[in-house]
């Protein structure tokens, strides 16, 4: 099995474990998390001895919290200068895609604070569980910038009203409140959580590989085309917002104390 950057993977009765790996940053999604968790789908894409995929963030705690995933890599994509994050953006695409098209099931097992781009990883499995003490929400909402696919994937999973909640007011919800809304299947305490992710794994494996097969691609014709194209669509406007003098400050405050920002409109 090839060697990832940033995640480990492992194979363990026929379930893959992506574990995001980077609790010093509190699992943000760097360009090498994308590209491994890309490079796994790929390798495992015809692979019979993987079934299905769990997706996790490292469960070691930060200032007494766990993170699936803080979002994307803030300091990494200030290091390229922040007029090029709509490039940066870029490399997110093709993991993306590749998680709508991949043949398999996908289950997000949220086992901490899933924010932002953390969060959105989550939109593109095909099921979640979330441990009672997680919490969630759009921050970069309120740092200048406008969330990906989110509005494009969350009406399909809460509705168009808890969609319009979340992405104008880019706060942060607890499991409770995500479940209420139809944005995680199950809620189960921190500790039985991985038991209850390979639970819901294993009856998946039940299923007939075909049947997943087919099932997914039934999903994906559905959506598929309204799908590209909007994505298609945003590439302009995103990045115009991403060169613009508020995501700047935006993210020049979270980076000096996470100060509030202040805004020019432009």
């Amino acid at each position: 099995m090839a060697k990832y950057k940033e995640i480990k993977f492992e194979v363990e009765d026929e379930i893959g474990w992506i574990t995001i790996d980077r609790p010093e940053r509190r699992n943000a999604l760097s360009r090498d998390v994308w590209a491994s968790i890309g490079q796994v789908l790929m390798d495992t894409w015809d692979d019979i001895g993987v079934r299905v995929i769990i997706l996790t963030g490292n469960d070691e705690k930060v200032k007494g919290k766990a993170a699936f995933s803080a979002g994307l890599d803030i300091k990494e994509m200030s290091s390229t200068g922040f007029k090029n994050l709509g490039d940066f953006l870029g490399i997110l695409l093709d993991p993306c895609e590749l998680m709508a098209r991949y043949p398999k099931p996908l289950i997000a097992m949220i086992n901490g604070y899933a924010y932002a781009g953390g969060l959105e990883l989550t939109l593109w499995c095909d099921c979640a569980i979330a441990a009672d003490d997680a919490v969630m929400g759009f921050w970069e909402n309120r740092r200048g910038l406008a969330s990906g696919v989110a509005f494009l994937l969350l009406p399909e999973l809460i509705g168009m009203r808890h969609t319009k909640e979340l992405l104008l007011t880019g706060k942060i919800i607890s499991a409770d409140e995500a479940f209420r809304m139809g944005l995680v299947n199950k809620v189960v305490p921190h500790d039985q959580l991985r038991h209850a992710t390979k639970e819901m794994a294993n009856e998946m494996k039940k299923v007939a590989p075909l049947s997943h097969k087919w099932t997914k691609q039934w999903f994906q014709k559905g959506y598929h085309y309204t799908r590209t194209r909007a994505i298609g669509s945003l590439w302009e406007p995103f990045q115009d917002l991403f060169h613009s003098e508020d995501v700047i400050e935006g993210f020049t405050a979270f980076m000096e104390g996470n100060r509030e920002p202040k805004w020019k409109g432009k």
